[in-house]
């Protein structure tokens, strides 16, 4: 191949030449390149300089007219990669040439440039290494310093706790129970493909309950604190019980991973709550059935029950002129939150332990 004499001004990046053969001069000892991500090329280049190297290689495939080659080798590994970038930056070296082979010194180039040519496309197969190799023909051009520089497009994360925080930005809230509502919506910031949920737990990361839509009535739980954590998994997911440490959590798939923070919740009792008052009906727990008494301002009402994240577990109608004993479900089990709505009065909340 013939190619026109030239001779290339130094381009902006200039790295001292090494007045020693380098270490990399032979294919037998190639240096080992990184794979960076796209925009990290050419500002993370790994400097080279074939300026003392020695010709330790067949002729180039694609440059093969010429007395003389001094080259210096690399080695690389496609990891996840089907395609990787190669791009050289001039230094003080004015003629250049690439191949890229399989990871043997007798193997054949499958890849090969030469100036004025600097970015490459390789094509690679994951998880297999290559040699690359950065020469010079002598009869166009010196050897010198440049910078070589391997890049790929990286995968979207799959599995990425991130960070959890509330709606409005909070990373720690207290709450004041005094039977009004306070809804609370936890969002995660999770970069990954994978699904994500937030769980609630306590101030030792034991689960209490999963929360879906990061959604959590925190007027209905228990006084103390709290913990809500994102996580993201693939495959499926095991241990997302009450009770179970969060730390345990553990997937099938290919990842798990736990948000880096949790948000802190806090939950204390207002003296907004009164106990029942004049006129109010009496409502306790006698041993799993749900009592409500009689209203002395004769009004029935509805009857709702929330658990301790939230969630509705009865609603029924309670008559005004007779006590009403209601049987609640199973899932109906620590503090409870019972609501009495009835026409015309303010709401009635009272919070009994079952």
């Amino acid at each position: 191949m013939a190619r026109i004499p030239t001779f290339l001004a130094a381009a902006a990046l200039t790295l001292r030449a090494a007045a020693q053969i380098p270490t990399n001069d032979s294919c037998a000892f190639p240096q080992p390149l990184i794979i960076n991500d796209l925009l990290e090329c050419p500002l993370l280049a790994t400097p080279g300089d074939n300026g003392q190297a020695s010709w330790g290689g067949d002729l180039p495939v694609c440059d093969g007219n010429g007395l003389s080659f001094p080259d210096v080798w690399y080695t690389f590994n496609s990891d996840i990669h089907s395609e990787v970038f190669l791009r050289l930056v001039p230094g003080s070296i004015t003629d250049w040439g690439i191949e890229v082979m399989p990871d043997s010194c007798l193997a054949t180039s499958f890849v090969c440039g030469v100036w004025p040519l600097f970015e490459f496309t390789i094509p690679t197969t994951p998880g297999t290494d290559y040699r690359v190799r950065v020469f010079t023909n002598t009869d166009f051009g010196a050897p010198g310093t440049f910078g070589i520089c391997l890049s790929a497009a990286m995968p979207p994360l799959l599995c990425d706790g991130n960070i959890v925080k509330t709606d409005q930005g909070d990373s720690t809230l207290t709450i004041c129970k005094d039977g009004l509502s306070d809804l609370l919506t936890f969002v995660s910031f999770s970069q990954g493909t994978s699904p994500v949920i937030l769980v609630l737990t306590d101030d030792g990361d034991n689960i209490i309950a999963e929360l879906p839509g990061g959604v959590l009535e925190a007027d209905t739980m228990r006084d103390g604190a709290f913990r809500v954590h994102a996580v993201s998994w693939d495959g499926s997911l095991f241990g997302l019980e009450s009770g179970l440490s969060i730390r345990d959590l553990t997937s099938d798939g290919a990842c798990l991973e736990l948000s880096d923070n949790f948000v802190e919740l806090f939950v204390e009792i207002c003296t907004g709550v009164q106990g029942v008052e004049e006129g109010q009906r009496a409502v306790w727990m006698d041993g799993d059935v749900l009592v409500i008494g009689p209203d002395r301002d004769h009004q029935g009402a509805w009857v709702t029950v929330l658990d301790a994240v939230g969630r509705s577990v009865h609603r029924s109608w309670a008559s005004a002129g007779s006590t009403s004993r209601i049987t609640l479900p199973e899932a109906a089990s620590g503090t409870l939150l019972v609501r009495l709505d009835s026409e015309g009065a303010p709401p009635f909340v009272r919070r009994v332990v079952r």
